[in-house]
């Protein structure tokens, strides 16, 4: 079995990953370890990246070994791929301004110049809420609802999303302990703990202070952020009403830039 997190950029998939991992983990299920060929960052939980997936595809076998990894795929060749049952895509979603929220707050964790909120919108944000709402469409128009994960979902009613999860996975029911047990291992401290400690290894491009990005996530925090310029700005870029000047930006700033410096 193969499991891709495969969440947008801040929409709870570092969240998602760690659950999954210890569903696997409460049903004895050994994770196999990923070849390093298939990463271009040991330091990373995306041990296998977008350009190296169709070749781990064709060299492993995955039917007989179980692997899980945290993604943001989003060519169209891996998208549209058809895939076998063993292989298994999970996505997170969240709402676009909560994304960019937090997003602002691991870029600010990365770059002191952008230490507001409004020049980080207005130079970096709406280009990285238009890439969000691109690649949500893209999934939406591949996958069928039932991979999708709000993370309202994961905030609000927490078990019932972990059993749906499970279920998904073809996994035995959980009792009450071992949703207790979960919902305790994935809690913010115990998260924040695994980085200090080095058990765990998200945000690894991050150099200080990277359990900081494992956030509380408050459900509609956005609206200390956003005032209404901004958030007419966004209705337009969620109705993909830019300019091509916005979209070439978003081009050289997002895609060619990642290209070039080979950022996956």
């Amino acid at each position: 079995m193969l499991i891709i997190c495969n969440g947008v950029f801040k929409s709870g998939s570092t969240w998602l990953h760690a659950i999954v991992t210890e569903l696997l983990f409460l049903r004895d299920i050994k994770i196999s370890t990923i070849n390093k060929k298939y990463t271009n960052n040991v330091n990373s939980p995306t041990s296998i990246v977008e350009s190296k997936f169709l070749e781990f595809l064709k060299n492993e076998d995955f039917s007989k070994k179980n692997y899980i990894n945290k993604s943001h795929f989003s060519s169209k060749k891996v998208i549209n791929k058809e895939y076998p049952d063993s292989v298994i895509f999970l996505f997170s979603v969240r709402n676009i301004k909560d994304s960019i929220v937090s997003h602002y707050f691991h870029i600010k964790s990365k770059y002191i110049i952008f230490t507001n909120f409004n020049f980080y919108y207005w130079t970096i944000g709406r280009l990285k809420a238009y890439e969000i709402i691109n690649y949500n469409a893209k999934y939406k128009n591949s996958f069928p609802s039932e991979l999708f994960f709000n993370f309202s979902d994961f905030k609000n009613d927490f078990d019932q999303t972990i059993k749906r999860i499970a279920k998904l996975l073809n996994l035995d029911p959980l009792n009450d302990q071992e949703l207790l047990t979960i919902k305790s291992k994935t809690s913010i401290k115990n998260m924040r703990n695994n980085i200090v400690s080095g058990k765990t290894n998200y945000y690894s491009t991050v150099k200080s202070d990277r359990y900081k990005l494992i956030r509380s996530g408050k459900i509609g925090e956005s609206k200390y952020f956003f005032n209404n310029k901004k958030s007419n700005d966004i209705k337009k870029i969620n109705n993909f009403q830019v300019s091509v000047f916005f979209k070439m930006i978003y081009f050289f700033l997002f895609k060619f830039r990642r290209k070039i410096l080979k950022i996956e």
